[in-house]
């Protein structure tokens, strides 16, 4: 049911059925939800989870609702991925761009299936790795962001969200 729900959802992004509408959020304060969202699921105890969130507030105009859905699948896969070691969440906003990565310590991804997983014609064969990724890419896409991939085998994967934004109030945490 699953695999069917993201193969309507994705259709529907690609016809430009899902509605982007920025609005003015506080993208410090649900930044850790959003992740714990994603990799609560695959949570295992040989693996520390990590959020890094320099800010008190940061008050930017994005789409929350749907960059939540692409950080919570981000997050997901790799706490799916990763057996032990580390999955690691953190953001910074940097020259009006609203940056995220998510990097693991996990299996990561073989080069030829990353080379597909790269290809926005090759949405993936199955729901652990393309699928969910496949939606991601393309609610990114539509954010006029990007979403890149760096991964090597055996040693885990990095993902890159980069969402251009104003920030209206940027308030960061004092430094201990």
């Amino acid at each position: 049911m699953h695999l069917i729900d993201n193969i309507l959802y994705l259709s529907r992004l690609e016809a430009h059925m899902v509605e982007i509408s920025r609005q003015s959020h506080n993208f410090a304060e649900t930044f850790e939800a959003q992740c714990m969202e994603g990799w609560h699921r695959y949570r295992n105890t040989a693996t520390r989870y990590i959020v890094e969130s320099p800010y008190e507030q940061l008050v930017v105009d994005i789409d929350a609702e749907n960059l939540g859905h692409a950080i919570a699948q981000i997050t997901a896969n790799a706490a799916q991925h990763t057996f032990s070691g580390v999955v690691r969440a953190r953001y910074d906003y940097i020259g009006r761009r609203l940056m995220i990565v998510v990097d693991d310590t996990g299996e990561g991804i073989p080069k030829a299936e990353l080379a597909r997983m790269q290809d926005p014609t090759q949405p993936g064969t199955n729901n652990t790795k393309g699928l969910g990724l496949a939606i991601c890419r393309e609610l990114v896409n539509q954010m006029d962001g990007t979403l890149d991939i760096s991964s090597e085998e055996g040693s885990g994967t990095t993902v890159y969200i980069t969402i251009p934004c104003h920030a209206t109030v940027i308030k960061r945490k004092k430094l201990i």
